[in-house]
């Protein structure tokens, strides 16, 4: 296990030097107040204390059953790609720390840095490998932000577009996902060397198809995310189409990749107030909707969190009344 470990710690070690000092910390800390407070200043606090004053609740609670949602669907997509691979945790331990890993992430340089964490703790459990874990964690991130991106140019396509050319592009996407479906299991695939960097890459056909079931999935997961910005910003007032927000996501999610900004926050909240701007809402309403999606993110995680603590410290309960009873039942 010690070749495994030192790959993990070798995986963060691989960032550039400045992204892990704390220069660079306090860089980022120093921009997102500088944005959000530049943010603040041109909105006026009043305006944005008004519009969270009069947020709808009920819709604010809605959308954060649907980010739950979303978060717990992510879980089930990474545990398939980690059987694929043949790595299996247990399945609270896969949850756990997927969960951490997303709070990890809004205060690392970019979104995907709590990954490095994910990766780190999964291969240490018996048997695991470092190379095995860090691909499913790339499958993962890959698939969602490939349905990200396949849903924002639908999002284009319905929003700028004429109705049909949405249609079209639906179609015929549709159309070739059934395709890839049919010829996935027939396909001939290369033989390589059980030594191959292909071997890393792929382990086998059945991880293949695992991937692209889950890059199929993973539409699923971000329409459902993409239902909870839309669902938050109605709570705020905002009345644009499902579409606009599709489109609206994609930018945003990749925006937040640049590591200039503590867990995105400030460049998320400015982007969605240019974003609802433009499609005729209110500049508080979204700048609104864009903190209220950093707090809905870590409440998911959260209570995501606190219901796995439940349920181990449920069978720790559960097993220590199983151990008093047996010696009862020897005595009987």
């Amino acid at each position: 296990m010690a070749i495994d470990e030192n790959a993990a710690e070798g995986s963060e070690g691989r960032l550039p030097r400045f992204l892990r000092s704390r220069l660079f910390a306090a860089v980022r800390a120093g921009i997102s107040l500088a944005v959000v407070a530049g943010l603040v200043i041109k909105l006026s606090p009043g305006d944005i204390a008004r519009t969270v004053r009069h947020a709808d609740v009920p819709l604010l609670a809605a959308a954060l059953l649907l980010m739950f949602v979303s978060q717990t669907l992510v879980v089930a997509k990474w545990t398939r790609l980690l059987r694929a691979r043949g790595v299996r945790p247990p399945l609270l331990l896969v949850a756990r720390c997927y969960c951490l890993g997303a709070l990890v992430s809004m205060v690392l340089p970019t979104a995907i840095g709590g990954d490095v964490y994910r990766v780190y703790r999964v291969q240490r459990e018996p048997g695991v490998r470092a190379a095995d874990v860090t691909m499913t964690v790339l499958y993962e991130r890959a698939t969602g932000y490939a349905a990200m991106t396949c849903l924002g140019a639908l999002g284009a396509a319905f929003y700028f577009g004429a109705a049909w050319m949405g249609l079209a592009v639906l179609a015929g996407g549709g159309a070739l996902a059934l395709l890839i479906a049919l010829a996935l299991p027939r396909m001939p695939l290369p033989a390589v060397r059980e030594d191959h960097i292909l071997r890393n890459l792929v382990a086998h056909r059945r991880e293949l198809i695992a991937v692209y079931q889950m890059a199929v999935f993973s539409l699923v997961i971000q329409a459902v995310y993409i239902s909870s910005i839309a669902v938050a910003g109605r709570a705020f007032g905002i009345h644009i189409s499902w579409w606009y927000w599709a489109f609206g996501a994609w930018l945003i999610a990749v925006a937040l990749l640049l590591p200039i900004a503590i867990g995105g926050l400030g460049v998320r909240e400015s982007s969605f107030s240019a974003l609802v701007t433009h499609a005729g809402a209110a500049a508080a309403q979204g700048a609104s909707t864009g903190f209220a999606l950093g707090v809905l993110l870590v409440a998911a995680n959260g209570i995501g969190l606190a219901l796995i603590a439940l349920v181990e410290r449920s069978r720790r309960l559960s097993r220590a009344a199983s151990v008093e009873a047996a010696p009862a039942r020897v005595r009987g």
